[in-house]
């Protein structure tokens, strides 16, 4: 599926679920976020559209028969929260509705608890210090909740606009940040991921 037919789906999808109001998509793992308020939960890959899931959601969807994405890069797989909205799904409105309220709903929760687990400061989230908290201040990302709505890519982005020689190590320490883990333990997939999305960002 080329680029441009990817875009008239994540179009289709957004214009489908336009009972729960402004929508709006990113990049994201080879395809394309599906966000509300920038809380990400659906995402359009490979001619097919996804709802994220989190642990109580997971068997819910795995019992209407949706298969869980899996994310391949470099022949490593990796099998993300996302679940296949298949074509019966389509058939039946009502039941797709309540699927992408539970996922929504969800992934609002998941970000909610998130920003609380962690202190307001951005120094005491992983891999940061208080030099990367001054850096990230200085391009307008003041908080936690700052920093997962605009992801790793794009603080990285603006962080290298007021210093030049950031190392690409800094992309991985956000990254994990976002995820609440140390930046050793980021898959390579994800790693080459986000090294492939930065430099399409950067043309």
């Amino acid at each position: 599926m080329n680029r441009k037919e990817t875009k008239q789906l994540v179009t289709d999808v957004i214009e489908y679920l336009n009972g729960l109001g402004t929508l709006t998509s990113r990049s994201m793992f080879g395809g394309y976020g599906i966000c509300k308020n920038k809380v990400m939960f659906g995402l359009v890959s490979d001619n097919k559209f996804y709802l994220r899931a989190n642990r109580n959601l997971e068997q819910v969807f795995i019992t209407h028969g949706m298969a869980q994405f899996i994310y391949s890069k470099r022949g490593i797989p990796v099998l993300l929260r996302y679940f296949h909205v298949h074509e019966s799904l389509w058939k039946e409105k009502a039941v797709l509705d309540a699927l992408v309220n539970y996922s929504l709903s969800a992934a609002v929760n998941d970000l909610e608890e998130k920003t609380k687990q962690d202190a307001a400061r951005l120094k005491d989230l992983p891999n940061l210090n208080i030099s990367v908290e001054r850096l990230l201040r200085r391009v307008g990302i003041v908080s936690v909740d700052d920093l997962i709505s605009l992801g790793a890519i794009n603080s990285y982005i603006r962080i290298r606009t007021i210093k030049k020689d950031v190392s690409p190590d800094l992309l991985f320490s956000l990254a994990g940040a976002i995820e609440g883990c140390h930046s050793a333990a980021l898959p390579e997939a994800i790693r080459d991921e986000l090294l492939d999305h930065l430099k399409c960002s950067c043309g």
